[in-house]
């Protein structure tokens, strides 16, 4: 028995700088990205995930009656949702008022290729074998529509594997991370990795597929865990006053005093590519809103904002919905 009644894979690739913070300074860096605790790789949280799937579900920006319903029971209501969920003043299911938790799970977006810059091209898409055995991990647990991939050639991994043939035997540099030819290989079943993780792009992006497919380097851990201390972009942000400094400065004609800021901050680069999963939960298993009901509403989200900044254009990401068939048990 897996955890959900059906499952749905989400793909966010990224279309512009990303950055979704936590809140907290940690050295240098004023705002840094969010990161796992254990492995220090980007994540999308959960919460900033389920709050712009709530927000697209209907293109209205002032939702219908019916639409409040459903964001309702899908994603769970909100302080101000009390007592305003239907006509009624109460759920599908009978229950008067209160806060009621939402029929789906989102878990986090995990990080599954990252853009790398490289010699022989201008980036490849780097993963490493704990990404993709963590990602079929989490299918598998899910009901998710886990893919049958042979992760047999990265056991003991030492080197980088290539999903392109045409790099075997020849020199791998990534970022400062140097592959002798000797270590560099293209077995077979990287390419069906490759096809996988292209798959999770929207079928008209054929162009940005195949430069996945034929772009995916695998790298060990301990190397792509190097990569993310030191490859994702630190930016400095500035804003000046009146008088065009950072500093403390007084309006001349007003008197008014201002003061400007200087800060650094992380953002993921464009090219990134995450996976989040969206389950129905069993005990939530009802009539009303399911899982599908959000598929019916793909075209909605096909292009989502996630994270700050969105003034200045961050977060754009491209997203797609892959549903495994609903088990026995589904309604």
């Amino acid at each position: 028995m897996t955890l959900w009644t059906r499952t749905a894979v989400m793909g966010l690739y990224t279309l512009s700088p990303t950055h979704v913070g936590t809140g907290q300074a940690t050295g240098a860096i004023d705002l840094p990205i969010a990161r796992d605790a254990a492995t220090g790789f980007p994540v999308l949280p959960a919460t900033s995930l389920k709050g712009v799937l709530r927000d697209r579900f209907s293109p209205d920006p002032q939702p219908s009656q019916s639409d409040r319903d459903l964001i309702i029971q899908l994603f769970g209501s909100e302080l101000a949702d009390i007592g305003k969920d239907s006509d009624t003043g109460k759920d599908s299911d009978g229950d008067d008022g209160g806060l009621k938790p939402g029929r789906l799970a989102v878990t986090e977006g995990r990080l599954v290729a990252y853009p790398v810059r490289s010699l022989s091209r201008p980036f490849f898409h780097v993963t490493c074998p704990q990404i993709l055995e963590q990602l079929l991990r989490d299918l598998r647990a899910t009901g998710g529509p886990a893919p049958s991939l042979d992760l047999t050639a990265l056991d003991d991994l030492r080197g980088a594997l290539a999903s392109d043939k045409a790099l075997a035997g020849k020199a791998l540099v990534l970022e400062d991370l140097v592959f002798a030819p000797d270590t560099v290989l293209a077995p077979d079943g990287i390419g069906a990795i490759a096809a996988f993780l292209a798959g999770l792009l929207p079928a008209d992006e054929a162009a940005t597929r195949r430069r996945l497919e034929s772009g995916l380097i695998v790298i060990p851990d301990a190397d792509f865990t190097a990569l993310m201390r030191s490859a994702v972009p630190v930016r400095a942000r500035v804003k000046l006053t009146g008088g065009k400094t950072t500093d403390k400065w007084t309006n001349p004609d007003s008197g008014e005093t201002e003061s400007g800021n200087l800060w650094y901050e992380e953002t993921l680069p464009s090219d990134c590519l995450f996976v989040a999963l969206v389950g129905q939960r069993r005990d939530r298993d009802r009539k009303g809103a399911t899982l599908q009901t959000l598929l019916d509403r793909a075209a909605n989200l096909a292009v989502l904002q996630v994270g700050g900044h969105e003034t200045v254009g961050q977060g754009l990401c491209l997203c797609t919905l892959e549903a495994a068939a609903p088990s026995g048990g589904a309604r």
